[in-house]
């Protein structure tokens, strides 16, 4: 009866040494913890950490070296500035200058646009519309635009597209943009191409209808003006020139009357001196 508990005690102890055991085992297991490593050094210049060779230890920084490479940080920021306000003064430059180009080029376009020039009545329109070298006025770019246009400007003929199309100088009207697309389309012009066929889909089928007869009707004007000028530079052609008037033969101018010349009388001879008295 006294053996079952003296077994008893003995397996507990042996299962309790063996627990101690395994644990002192799964602790011996473990690898070591690494002390941390060092931060890593970086160059000030260019700010990339300095690779370190294996097994070297970092050196102490050198007071004079810091100093020197603080003095070429400073140096180089200076640089740098100094490149900084030269780009901005370059800047400046060209932006004035870039503003007298455009101020010259609006008096040119304003005398061209004054004697009729298209072109030079397209370029003041888009000056005003961008406020370049004059006043900003959507109005008086839309007054240029539309002289220009009738004299069949095709980029004036879209820009005035435009101004209906956004309302900028003139009151909203996709028929009338459409219109003035289709004629700049059909002058080649690309942009009117792409913007023609982005209006057709905000337009039904009645709105498309009319902006095409308002085409034709712009095309017809232009065709008669042309039919005009024809048959009167034709007429001009066709006119005889005037005969320029003969110049009056003049009369030949009458003799002068003869004058009989009298002789002029003869001079006497002066009386000779008298002889004087011989003397006996």
């Amino acid at each position: 009866m006294k053996a079952k508990p003296i077994l008893v005690i003995l397996t507990t102890t042996m299962v309790a040494f063996a627990c101690l055991l395994h644990q002192a085992a799964r602790v011996g297991a473990q690898p070591a913890v690494p002390p941390p490593a060092a931060p890593p050094l970086f160059d000030p210049l260019t700010g990339l950490p300095i690779p370190k060779e294996p097994g070297q230890q970092p050196e102490e920084p050198d007071p004079e070296e810091e100093k020197r490479k603080a003095a070429a940080k400073k140096k180089k920021k200076e640089e740098e500035e100094k490149k900084k306000e030269e780009d901005v003064k370059k800047k400046i430059e060209q932006e004035a200058k870039k503003m007298r180009d455009m101020i010259a080029l609006a008096k040119v376009s304003k005398t061209l646009a004054a004697e009729g020039d298209p072109q030079g009545q397209y370029n003041l329109g888009v000056m005003y519309s961008n406020g370049i070298g004059v006043p900003l006025d959507y109005s008086e770019a839309f007054k240029w635009y539309q002289r220009s246009a009738k004299q069949w400007h095709p980029e004036a003929q879209y820009a005035i597209g435009s101004v209906y199309y956004l309302g900028q100088g003139a009151a909203k009207n996709k028929i009338e943009a459409y219109a003035w697309w289709n004629l700049a389309a059909s002058q080649g012009i690309k942009a009117a191409i792409a913007d023609r066929e982005k209006l057709a889909q905000e337009m039904n089928e009645y709105q498309i209808t009319v902006a095409q007869r308002i085409t034709r009707g712009y095309i017809a004007e232009k065709e008669e003006a042309e039919r005009v000028l024809n048959l009167t530079q034709k007429k001009v052609a066709a006119k005889p020139a005037p005969i320029p008037p003969q110049p009056v033969p003049e009369a030949p101018p009458e003799p002068a009357p003869k004058t009989e010349t009298k002789p002029a009388p003869k001079a006497e001879p002066p009386p000779e001196p008298p002889a004087e008295p011989k003397s006996n």
